[in-house]
């Protein structure tokens, strides 16, 4: 094998290798909270991270719409926004839509008798989406809707889609 060749072979290994450990944060519950203080420690201005709470033996869609009249605000614990979800997986909050949107700022987690035990986007969350709420006339209503699915992959495949990320804000729980 050529020096070229070898050179051009320990490239693209390296590459990969970044790769797969890039995609292996993304996808870990923690990178939010990782990028949100290392954005606030050098100086940026960074949109707190979302922790998403399900309780413990939920499965199935929750799906949180921001900017509800008359809704509960969320609260915060250390920098990030708690997003605590019923059993019903469908939550209203008068709290805005954080300025960012994207997933690597969510963190899921399942609430159990041990405290919160982090969700593998690789295996336990499913059809992460944002959406914008509408109004009943279907004007932008200047919230948003957040979801994802819990549960293993074929159950989320023979799923549908929830309707509630697109029904009209303060439509009710």
């Amino acid at each position: 094998m050529s020096t070229i060749a070898r050179a051009i072979a320990v490239i693209v290994a390296l590459l990969l290798a970044i790769a797969a450990a890039a995609f292996l944060f993304f996808r870990s519950p923690l990178s939010s909270d990782v990028l949100y203080r290392t954005a606030n420690a050098i100086g940026l201005d960074a949109t707190p991270p979302e922790r998403h709470v399900v309780p413990h033996d939920f499965q199935g869609w929750a799906v949180v719409h921001f900017a509800v009249e008359g809704a509960p605000p969320l609260r915060e614990e250390d920098g990030a926004l708690i997003i605590e979800y019923p059993s019903t997986g469908r939550l209203d909050t008068s709290t805005p839509p954080p300025e960012a949107e994207g997933f690597l700022q969510r963190g899921y987690y399942r609430d159990t008798a041990n405290g919160l035990v982090p969700l593998s986007r690789a295996t336990e969350i499913w059809g992460e989406f944002t959406h914008l709420a509408y109004r009943e006339d279907g004007n932008v209503a200047g919230g948003r809707s957040a979801g994802f699915f819990v549960g293993e992959m074929n159950e989320f495949r023979a799923t549908h889609w929830p309707v509630e990320h697109r029904r009209p804000v303060g439509a009710g729980q």
